[in-house]
């Protein structure tokens, strides 16, 4: 745990970004998861190409099952943020 605690005061950013990759897969996760619940199109637990469209699909079906929109409207962002802070993170490493 102290560990954790120094890596996260000495580098603030690349944990952020470990975090939010880490609320990226956990969102994408939970849409697959509605979506083959729902009997739409089995996908399965690994990524795929064709996976990149699966949020705008499960935006277009939401309301039909009452589901709340924020898990595709954050997925993009968590990821975009995820990477770019952890790239940051780690190029501006302290010596």
């Amino acid at each position: 745990m102290h560990m954790l605690l120094e890596m996260a005061r000495h580098d603030p950013a690349a944990v952020l970004g470990f975090l939010l990759l880490g609320a990226y897969s956990i969102l994408f996760i939970h849409i697959q998861f509605k979506m083959r619940d729902a009997g739409y199109d089995a996908y399965p637990l690994l990524w795929r190409p064709k996976d990149w469209g699966l949020p705008f699909e499960y935006l277009k079906i939401r309301a039909k099952h009452g589901w709340s929109p924020w898990p595709a409207y954050l997925v993009w962002p968590c990821l975009i943020a995820g990477v770019i802070l952890l790239v940051f993170g780690l190029f501006h490493l302290p010596d």
